[in-house]
């Protein structure tokens, strides 16, 4: 049995051979480095890469024009914000994507003007959804702070509308609190 067994580990105990040999072995692979398999990280880092660049590239706010609309051109060197945006054309008076008055050769029906009234420039159903859309907002920036309302609209009007139109839509949308506005144009070159 004395030759079964060997020197005394760190405890005073006697160890068996094989038990000595297997404590050696993995205290040799503690400092074996570690080998990566290299394809999986290089397909996560790809990715990643490839993630943040399409979120880098890409404009925050997104312009989409209604059919047939043609934008008038500028030279601005301003870029877009995030604002709701009101399109203007001769059929129709759309809010984010949501008709909301209907227009006829330019002109807003009379039942959908304050009163009936033809020289009025306040437009029911445009106020009413606007409104909305600024307490949603208030409501938002109530509990987040980053974000503030700030009464902004992004107009994308066809340049054919007549100023009459633009005119009633830009006092409505004052009436609703949304006083400050920016025009979407296509930028075109000096």
């Amino acid at each position: 049995m004395n030759e079964q067994l060997q020197t005394n580990n760190d405890y005073g105990m006697q160890l068996e051979p094989e038990r000595q040999r297997q404590r050696k072995r993995s205290k040799r692979d503690e400092a074996d480095p570690i080998n990566l398999n290299m394809l999986p990280m290089m397909a996560l880092f790809t990715i990643i890469l490839c993630y943040l660049l399409k979120s880098y590239s890409t404009d925050p706010v997104q312009i989409t024009p209604t059919a047939g609309t043609q934008l008038p051109s500028s030279t601005t060197s301003l870029s877009p914000q995030n604002a709701v945006q009101v399109a203007l054309s001769n059929r129709a008076i759309i809010v984010d994507d949501k008709k909301v008055a209907d227009v006829n050769n330019g002109r807003i029906e009379l039942s959908q003007k304050k009163g009936r009234n033809p020289a009025s420039l306040f437009i029911t159903p445009l106020y009413d959804h606007l409104k909305m859309l600024a307490e949603k907002e208030k409501l938002v920036a109530r509990y987040n702070k980053e974000q503030k309302f700030k009464g902004m609209l992004t107009v994308i009007a066809d340049k054919r509308i007549p100023f009459r139109l633009l005119t009633e839509v830009l006092y409505t949308a004052g009436q609703a609190e949304f006083g400050a506005y920016k025009f979407a144009v296509i930028k075109s070159k000096e």
